[in-house]
């Protein structure tokens, strides 16, 4: 147990898997962990100060099953193997790590989901106060992605973090995180100080890239994203035990050229899973996700979580979908092609790592061999836009690797080394002459029996097996006069003797060894093999990059295809033109019957759109569907509409929904506070505001002076693009005081008693919110339902007096600067109407008295006599 515990002291924070033979075994507290979550029985091995040492273990066979239930449950694993073979070891066998395996460190194809990414993040802080905001690097070491960027603060950072979703972050071992990064708390991996030094960063740094500085990845005048940079690749040295030939790159990125999107943006816009239920499948990810291959489908997330700004970019890239929208034929051909496409980005990184088996690289070879296909297709096509020709231009290259692994693999290579037959026969004359001494042993043995019985005319020679003596020629006595000197005698029987050859024993070492010496020689061809491939890593990476980015470009074309979908106009504008809108996740439910609308915004004239409307009437769903066709334009993706035209937008900001925060003691009132205060703060005329019923979780009062007051701010200062769905249908008088507010409403019809919603969104104001009739739809019984419209009845004919100068009563300024009191109506017996910020309007006779009649009482000369009555009131 000694070597053991002496590994274990190096990996403290690790379970640490040591291998005995077939098996890997785990000792004292380690075994006492995993043992439950791996099910496994929990044995005893020995002793240790008289007390017997818990043990648990798995089999070698079966490692990589154990290991995903080990890591899914937030583990980190340290193989120890045995680096010699036990028979011949002199002593205990020798055993080293090598790997670490953690939950931002996973390669293998069963620990990741094929269409995620699994980004590894280190954080530094900023080198002094009041300098920089802290740096974030990101890794996926499954497909060799490495980006790194400046935040401006922490909570730039938390957004940063929520993008990436990381499976592991890195921080400085003494670091306490403020409360931005608080949620990432369970992720943290705690590494010493020194790591994290901008020195020792960008020292590491060069050294990878080979490089004699930092200028051309963008980073040396930002010593935080060294120092983040630098740690995350140490950390990944430490764990792989090796180098990483697959991270051949390390690109900077901006806040400035993404639109950005808050977790709680992405969240309520349901960009990757539902809200109802979690699923991908009803978001828009799951809509729009048509790539045909592993590496264009994370493409597709990263897009859709981090659309471009540049109009430049938007621009190129709906260049290309338009040209393979047109071109159907062609379209379904490339797609088919890339339909065959492995994981090329995966397939690379468990080669440059060492973890490649033969299927792998079997993968590679018939990945190159199908890429000039597409070539060919394009090749009909007498001009191609710059975007796809330079996609296409990546594609190529790749001929003499190619032949390399068609020479050298067989057709369908195993997927263990150990299984044999990973080189083609023909490529090694050794190995070929290995693999016939291993396959056809027998064959050899009875050649040299026949040549043996002709070179000394014994007939009757025979080679046999024994376990003592091996093989040997066994001859009768009747012809021993005719054994030549060559022959040496092992064993005399009672009718015949027993001989050895050189030629023979010669045979025997090699029928006896070949499977060994097969297997070792097959394992070297194949690993020269695997590092010529890593050699190409950098050429490689492009092309993998191209393959997905082409697979999108033929995706959005898709998509625009079936679904109708057509080019926006993005520009430099600060206005948002979208007619006949659809929400492209609900369409695909709803189909024909889905009701397209309309909605302008502009930062001059109407920037602020309040919208009223009765409950399920679609007020969310159209403030959602006009923020994700404006985020699929930021993408270079087709949109759900007959036209529309996008000014660039820096942000998304949704405030919809209700939720508390019951872990950090927060209402439901505090959260949309919260919320709220950040778009406050944040938004800017670039940006696109969603907000849905602010104020509703606090009184009358409370509720309407906030939204009053949030929507009067946004219009003065931020100026941003805004959507505000709410039913204080006293807000519609901003119209009038705010030039660049208009009011908007989801149209009902009334009809026979009932309500149909007609779901379009036309300018005026809803005169009602039909929230009773929305409860009996919702199955509220008849009773209640009832007494609601008894209430309801009383507080709408209830006759409310006007406060003059209360202590409700909220100063505001007209257009003019003005002062202007707003009084509040107060609540009589609990019968008062809802609270008014606005005076009320004094009785009109001629509407008093009209009231008071009754038509069916009069006779034609009464109400003759009346009307003329009436009309001298006006």
């Amino acid at each position: 147990m000694a070597q053991f515990l002496a590994i274990k002291a190096q990996h403290p924070d690790a379970l640490l898997f040591y291998r005995m033979g077939d098996f890997y075994e785990m000792f004292y507290a380690d075994a006492i962990t995993a043992a439950p979550v791996l099910e496994i029985v929990l044995t005893h091995r020995g002793k240790s100060a008289g007390q017997p040492i818990p043990m648990a273990g798995v089999p070698v066979h079966a490692r990589d099953a154990y290991l995903r239930k080990l890591i899914l449950a937030g583990f980190k694993v340290a193989i120890c193997e045995q680096m010699e073979t036990p028979g011949l070891a002199k002593g205990p066998v020798r055993r080293e790590v090598t790997r670490i395996i953690t939950p931002g460190t996973l390669t293998e194809e069963p620990f990741l989901s094929a269409r995620a990414n699994n980004f590894l993040v280190a954080l530094a802080l900023p080198p002094q106060k009041g300098g920089d905001g802290p740096g974030v690097a990101a890794l996926d070491l499954s497909t060799g992605e490495f980006q790194v960027t400046l935040a401006h603060d922490w909570a730039a950072a938390a957004v940063e973090l929520s993008l990436l979703d990381p499976a592991e972050v890195v921080v400085p071992e003494m670091w306490e995180p403020p409360e931005p990064i608080s949620p990432w708390l369970k992720r943290f991996t705690r590494r010493g100080e020194w790591e994290f030094h901008p020195q020792t960063g960008a020292a590491l740094l060069r050294d990878h890239f080979g490089v004699a500085n930092l200028d051309g990845f963008g980073i040396a005048d930002a010593p935080a994203c060294q120092a983040a940079a630098g740690a995350l690749l140490a950390y990944c040295r430490e764990t792989q035990k090796g180098a990483l030939a697959h991270v051949t790159g390390l690109a900077r990125t901006f806040a400035t050229d993404s639109l950005i999107l808050d977790d709680i943006c992405r969240r309520n816009l349901e960009i990757n899973q539902s809200l109802r239920d979690g699923r991908r499948e009803s978001s828009l990810l799951g809509v729009m996700d048509s790539s045909v291959t592993a590496m264009g489908g994370r493409l597709m997330g990263q897009w859709l979580n981090r659309p471009t700004r540049q109009t430049a970019q938007i621009l190129a890239r709906q260049e290309g979908v338009g040209w393979l929208l047109e071109r159907h034929r062609l379209r379904e051909e490339v797609r088919a092609i890339l339909g065959g496409i492995h994981d090329l980005e995966r397939l690379l990184s468990r080669i440059a790592l060492g973890r490649a088996s033969p299927r792998d690289l079997g993968a590679l070879r018939d990945t190159l061999n199908s890429l000039p296909e597409i070539g060919v297709a394009f090749a009909k096509e007498t001009s191609v836009p710059p975007i796809l020709g330079r996609l296409r231009g990546h594609l190529e290259g790749h001929g003499k690797l190619a032949a390399r692994l068609t020479t050298t693999l067989t057709d369908q290579p195993p997927i263990a080394l150990k299984d044999g037959q990973v080189i083609r026969t023909g490529f090694s004359p050794e190995l070929d002459e290995l693999r016939a001494m291993s396959v056809d042993g027998r064959a050899v043995l009875l050649a040299l029996e026949e040549r043996e019985k002709k070179a000394t005319g014994i007939p009757s020679l025979k080679i046999r097996s024994h376990r003592s003596l091996g093989y040997t020629f066994e001859v009768t006595h009747t012809h021993r006069d005719k054994v030549p000197e060559r022959f040496l005698a092992k064993q005399t029987m009672v009718n015949a003797v027993r001989y050895v050859t050189p030629e023979l024993k010669e045979s025997e070492e090699k029928i006896l060894h070949a499977e060994e010496h097969l297997a070792e020689l097959e394992e070297a061809l194949f690993q020269a093999l695997a590092a010529e491939v890593a050699q190409h890593a950098g050429a490689l990476r492009e092309t993998a990059r191209a393959v997905a980015e082409l697979d999108l470009l033929a995706a959005f074309a898709h998509n625009a295809d079936k679904g109708g979908y057509t080019r926006p106009e993005v520009d430099d504008s600060e206005g948002i033109v979208i007619e006949r809108g659809r929400h492209p996740v609900v369409e695909g439910t709803l189909g024909d019957k889905f009701v397209p609308n309309d909605v302008r915004l502009d930062t001059a004239s109407h920037r602020l759109h309040l919208v009223t409307g009765p409950n399920m009437g679609g007020k969310s769903t159209f403030m959602r569907q006009v923020a994700l066709i404006v985020l699929m334009a930021h993408t270079g993706s087709f949109v759900p509409a007959a036209r529309a035209r996008i000014g660039w937008c820096d942000r998304i900001f949704t405030r919809i929904g209700a939720a508390d925060d019951l872990a950090g003691g927060r209402s439901t009132f505090m959260v949309e506070m919260t919320e709220t205060a950040h778009i406050l703060h944040h938004a800017t005329s670039r940006s696109l505001v969603i907000l849905d019923e602010i104020g509703r979780g606090t009184s009358t009062y409370d509720g309407l002076a906030i939204a009053w007051a949030v929507a009067e701010r946004i219009h003065d200062h931020s100026r941003a693009r805004t959507l505000f769905a709410t039913h204080y249908h006293e807000l519609t008088r901003l119209e009038e005081l705010k030039s660049g507010i208009e009011s908007h409403a989801v149209q009902v019809k009334e009809w026979n008693g009932r309500i149909v919603f007609l779901y379009t969104v036309a300018r005026g104001v809803a005169d009602r919110s039909y929230g009773i009739h929305v409860a009996e739809l919702a199955g509220l019984p008849a009773p209640v339902l009832e007494r609601a419209r008894e209430v309801l009845a009383e507080l709408e004919s209830s006759d409310p007096h006007t406060g003059t100068d209360s202590e409700g009563s909220l100063p505001r300024r007209s257009r003019r600067g003005a002062p202007v009191r707003m009084s509040a109506t107060t609540l009589e017996a609990g019968q008062g109407k809802q609270l008014s910020l606005f005076p009320e309007t004094p009785p009109e006779p001629a509407l008093e008295e009209l009231r008071a009649l009754d038509p069916n009482a009069l006779t034609p000369l009464q109400a003759l006599e009346a009307l003329f009555r009436l009309k001298s009131l006006l």
